[in-house]
């Protein structure tokens, strides 16, 4: 065997390497990305599971609650603690909206967020809070908000909290 024929099967021997080594990283980039994916929709869900968990263990906010179900204006207090949850909601709910333009978001779990705001979004006292404060938002998630969650008509079977 000359030395050209070792080194052409060096060649050989060093593409199939490289080749190989590539197929390994396009494997772990996507199973990286997917996982991300995966913790990102947990980060979210976790954020609001804490936010919704002050409800049951806050009876003042809950009541709170209860009353932005049934009226468009909250006064003092209780306007205050309201715009405060919601704007904690809405932070998390825009932090979400970015990630998901990352792709960083399931498609199947940004549908139920979504279910989600557009029931949160139809409660009365809602209407105020985003006249008052929307303009915390940035532009691209205000127009968002605006024509896809806040125009969609809420699931008609369901009550909001106050609802007789």
């Amino acid at each position: 065997m000359n030395w050209e024929a070792i080194g052409a099967i060096g060649n050989v021997v060093g593409a199939v390497a490289v080749t190989v080594t590539l197929v390994y990283l396009i494997i772990q980039i996507k199973q990286n990305n997917k996982l991300l994916r995966l913790n990102t929709a947990n980060v979210v869900t976790e954020e609001l599971q804490a936010m919704f968990s002050l409800l049951a263990a806050d009876k003042d906010l809950s009541e709170i609650f209860i009353e932005a179900g049934k009226r468009e204006v909250l006064e003092g207090v209780n306007r205050v603690r309201y715009y405060t949850f919601t704007n904690n909601v809405m932070r998390i709910y825009e932090n979400a909206y970015l990630q998901r333009q990352e792709r960083s978001i399931p498609e199947a779990h940004w549908v139920g967020l979504t279910r989600l705001m557009i029931d949160y979004t139809d409660m009365p006292a809602f209407a105020s809070y985003w006249f008052d404060r929307k303009h915390w938002g940035s532009d691209e998630f205000i127009e968002y908000m605006e024509s896809e969650i806040i125009s969609s008509p809420a699931k008609r079977d369901i009550r909001q909290p106050g609802a007789i």
